[in-house]
């Protein structure tokens, strides 16, 4: 299972981050922006009144520049990104699109070099990903917290790992999504501290894994992990259990399998990773099993070592290769890909603030519209955290920090790729926003969106009973289930979630300092908020909606009688439906 990765605080951080140096005013909520001064719509001032009766918009009788209405120039500019010349309409769209995809070199991405499902080490693995025998206690695998039909990831905005259980308290390991609890807690709340990222196109990236990096390909190519020993210099250094060649995503599959709240549980807890990683190795030669013959298919021998199960997985992850977005295929020459309005999203996504724009792309650019760094946004934080203090007890996560040990990296998080973004709800590092519509709209306004998503009022939070906070749907079925109120569950999620943002405060203050932190805030209308989410939306590829296109990824009752062993994860949802 991977963790904080791709790494889709939608950091989490992020699902969108904006331009860092714009400052811009808040989201405003009263309908359509006010035309950008242009030719004929020059800015208000004396003599020159904003539209309205006896001051009617460019039209007959009232010419277009000449003596007297000078063309755009300094302090009267175009019209904006999204906002055409009236009577240019499509044309004028498609011509800043055009520019800005020539001038941000974007271009369309290919699968080229990355391996097929139907190859042999994919396929060996895909029954890897989906068997319960890499679980400690043999209650969970990768597959529990990213499984295709459910986004790559597991729909939570918290993933429950081991000894998962239903609303009527049974054992129900196979349960993925919605309506799995977590049976080692006393009131069934989840224990990983992060929201689980989307495996999809997770051979695209080759640069770091998981929200906070800490599986890293460095400039010379080596990677380190959590597993790397530190030099005198208090730096990491490469992790020398990898075998020599490892992918990125083989480096990070090591990981899952040795924590505790994921897949281990309490199985063989005095053993360090790599000597656990062996005891798992040896429970696959067992010989009631037929692994050794699935290695044999995928190697030409059937030796089974866990260099070789985490390059098998590796290899799986990196076949889930799904980029036939409008996106990609606008990028590959079909104009006609985008609507209008994905179009007027994204030139708003790639322009820069002071071009009119959101910025988007200062943080999710290339390819993948992934970020290479880690940035300070402020997302929501709740749940268990990463052991650092918080405002009442050690919940808070500080991120990229907790790596590095730099406090210049507090609250830091990798920018995910937002490719297939439209199935990867919910969103941040803790999945506290479920819309993509909340997370475009905090990074206009991170205190405002916090004091909305916990109906705060003058710092009291659940001031009614319409926080979006409880309407996340994990922490609603946790509600239904225990009985307690939305506060009780978390109580220090709202105090949490604003000390972050008082944190990113002191850093626009010049009282702290910051790596990378959020310095802008888009000054966006409904209307443009509407055309950068359905651009985003255009970023998916349909095959990830469609569980026929799915399903050569996917381990089911089909292939369960050929299975290496008697413990694939067969996963249905709550109702009982196979997925």
């Amino acid at each position: 299972m991977m963790k904080k990765a791709i790494a889709i605080s939608l950091v989490l951080a992020t699902a969108l981050a904006m331009d860092v140096n714009a400052q811009q005013g808040p989201v405003r909520e009263d309908g359509p922006r006010t035309p950008n001064p242009g030719p004929g719509n020059p800015n208000p001032g004396p003599g020159n009144p904003n539209p309205g009766p006896g001051n009617p918009n460019p039209g007959p009788g009232n010419p277009n520049p000449g003596p007297g209405n000078p063309n755009p120039g300094p302090g009267n500019p175009n019209p904006g990104p999204g906002n055409p010349n009236p009577g240019q309409g499509n044309q004028n769209l498609e011509q800043q699109l055009q520019q800005l995809v020539e001038q941000l070199e974007l271009d369309s991405i290919s699968a080229e070099g990355l391996p097929s499902i139907e190859d042999p080490l994919p396929q060996l693995g895909k029954s890897l990903f989906f068997t319960k025998n890499l679980g400690g206690e043999q209650s969970a695998a990768c597959v529990s917290c990213h499984h295709p039909v459910l986004g790559g990831s597991d729909e939570l905005s918290l993933s429950v790992g081991v000894e998962a259980i239903n609303e009527l308290n049974e054992s129900a390991h196979d349960l993925l999504g919605h309506g799995r609890f977590n049976g080692n807690d006393s009131n069934n709340l989840p224990s990983v501290p992060r929201n689980a990222p989307t495996i999809f196109n997770a051979g695209l990236n080759e640069q770091r894994m998981f929200w906070d990096g800490r599986v890293e390909r460095q400039n010379n190519g080596q990677i380190i992990t959590p597993d790397s020993e530190v030099n005198r210099r208090g730096n990491l250094r490469a992790d020398n259990n990898l075998p020599e060649g490892a992918t990125l995503a083989a480096a990070q599959a090591r990981f899952p399998v040795t924590s505790p709240d994921e897949m281990r549980g309490d199985f063989e807890f005095d053993l360090d990773n790599e000597a656990y990683r062996q005891v798992l190795a040896e429970r696959l030669n067992d010989t009631d099993t037929l692994w050794s013959a699935s290695f044999e298919l995928a190697y030409n021998d059937d030796e089974v070592t866990f260099d070789r199960i985490a390059e098998a997985i590796g290899e799986y992850e990196r076949s889930m290769v799904f980029i036939n977005s409008p996106w990609n295929r606008y990028l590959s020459g079909e104009s006609d890909a985008l609507s209008d309005e994905e179009k007027a999203g994204a030139v708003l996504f790639f322009s820069n603030a002071n071009q009119g724009g959101a910025g988007c792309g200062t943080c999710h650019s290339g390819s993948t519209l992934s970020g290479r760094g880690f940035q300070l946004v402020a997302f929501p934080q709740f749940g268990p955290g990463k052991g650092n203090p918080g405002v009442a007890t050690n919940n808070q996560d500080f991120g990229r920090e907790n790596i590095t040990g730099d406090n210049e990296d507090r609250y830091h998080f990798r920018a995910p790729s937002l490719l297939n973004i439209a199935v990867t709800a919910p969103y941040g590092h803790t999945g506290a926003y479920q819309t993509l519509e909340e997370v475009v709209r905090h990074y206009s306004n991170p205190r405002q969106s916090i004091n909305r998503l916990f109906a705060a009022r003058n710092g009291e939070p659940f001031t009614n009973n319409n926080a979006p906070f409880c309407d996340l749907p994990q922490v609603a079925d946790l509600i239904n289930k225990t009985g307690q109120t939305c506060e009780s569950l978390y109580p220090d999620a709202y105090d949490n979630s604003i000390q972050v943002v008082e944190h990113l405060q002191n850093v626009r203050n010049g009282d702290v300092p910051a790596r990378f932190p959020l310095r802008g805030s888009p000054n966006l209308n409904q209307q443009e908020v509407s055309q950068l989410v359905a651009f985003m939306e255009a970023l998916t590829d349909p095959c990830v909606l469609d569980r026929d296109c799915l399903d050569p990824w996917i381990v089911d009752h089909d292939e369960e009688a050929n299975f290496p062993d008697d413990l694939p994860l067969i996963a249905e949802d709550r109702d009982g439906h196979s997925l």
